[in-house]
């Protein structure tokens, strides 16, 4: 295996995705995969006096220390390392140690497939990394990023798309996955429902012709608005509220056995979902919402693509803006939900015990099988 190490110039939380910290009352390390077998450390915060690390690669998630890699007391570096399967680092200093790993994962075909672990959760504990993974639709997937997931050990997908969106664009068949599960949420504002509704080679066509009907009658509304209604929906919606409850049920039942749930961007039903999650382990507000910006600096590309793509077809600025909405990635998009929650029931907790049909008993359970 090769190492290399080299020094870098630091970076806000706010610039690279996957650089969210998860207990902030240390100034620990975060990790990302920056190109091929090359990893970034950095610490929470820049210190004139860092406590020194001493930094091992593991043989697996749970398993033991097969390398020593470095010691330093850098506030960031990068290691360079010939390595074929995702790797995991025992992070040990004087105070504690700690287990890294990238929250970004380099699934080849994809470009939103996240490991949700390593946040500062509830009574200090850390939600536990390799169990808890979000993602875009498997469709894009290409034979090395199946392989990817399979090496994840995978065992349970939850699917929150449409049957419409399913048909257009099927999930490979994962011979790994135990069960599959489809959850649709039905919260899509019109303008997306009538995107889903159509024939794969229309739906942009027909995005943008129900945007210019709603427009030529007076119809439409300010776009952010048009997000926070579909998010709050999630909160309200009947069939939402079955979806996520039957979600976080399966969860509790799983016997912690790694899962991921997707949709179709891995953005707005996943990112509620997710939301769920790492609420109910005690991960704070600042967490979630950061956790959910993350997709916004994972489909950069993939949004400047799809907005070139919208510019064949229309040259109105009005709904040029109204459709990056669409795929835009805003703190106030989870926010609306997250404060229809709070202004009603106070607690994440709370609105689960009280709208999903969920247990104590069963929260409880998921808080055992996923924090350490």
């Amino acid at each position: 295996m090769g190492i290399n190490l080299s020094s870098s110039i630091f970076l806000s939380n706010s610039t690279i995705a996957g650089f969210i910290p998860f207990l902030r009352l240390h100034k620990i390390l975060y990790t990302l995969q920056i190109r091929p077998h090359c990893f970034q450390f950095k610490r929470e915060t820049v210190e004139q006096n860092s406590e020194q690390v001493a930094i091992f690669l593991l043989d697996k998630l749970d398993g033991v220390p097969t390398q020593f890699l470095m010691k330093t007391d850098q506030n960031e570096f990068e290691l360079e390392l010939e390595i074929a399967t995702r790797p995991y680092f025992l992070v040990e200093s004087a105070s504690r140690s700690y287990v890294v790993a990238e929250r970004t994962l380099p699934v080849e075909g994809m470009n939103n497939f996240r490991d949700m672990g390593g946040y500062c959760g509830l009574n200090g504990k850390r939600v536990k990394w390799g169990k808890l993974y979000r993602s875009d639709h498997l469709h894009n997937a290409t034979n090395r990023g199946i392989q990817y997931i399979k090496d994840l050990e995978i065992s349970t997908v939850i699917d929150y798309r449409s049957e419409n969106e399913i048909s257009k664009y099927p999930n490979p068949d994962l011979d790994f996955i135990k069960q599959s599960y489809h959850l649709d949420p039905s919260a899509h504002v019109a303008e997306l429902a009538a995107q889903f509704d159509s024939s794969k080679d229309q739906e942009d066509l027909a995005l943008i012709q129900e945007i210019m009907r709603q427009k030529g009658q007076g119809e439409l509304v300010n776009h952010s608005e048009v997000i926070a209604a579909q998010y709050q929906m999630f909160v309200t919606g009947d069939e939402a509220r079955e979806s996520f409850g039957k979600m976080i049920q399966l969860l509790a039942d799983s016997g912690g056995s790694p899962f991921v749930q997707h949709c179709r961007g891995g953005k707005d039903r996943t990112g509620f979902g997710s939301a769920l999650v790492l609420g109910l382990l005690g991960v704070s507000t600042e967490d979630i919402i950061n956790d959910y910006l993350i997709t916004g600096k994972n489909r950069e590309e993939r949004n400047r693509v799809k907005m070139e793509g919208y510019r064949q077809l229309t040259q109105d600025p009005n709904i040029l803006e109204h459709l990056y909405s669409f795929i835009d990635t805003k703190p106030e998009f989870i926010e609306a939900a997250l404060t229809v929650i709070k202004d009603k029931y106070g607690t994440i907790e709370n609105y689960v015990l009280s709208e999903l049909d969920i247990s104590l008993e069963t929260i409880e359970r998921l808080r055992d099988l996923y924090l350490e």
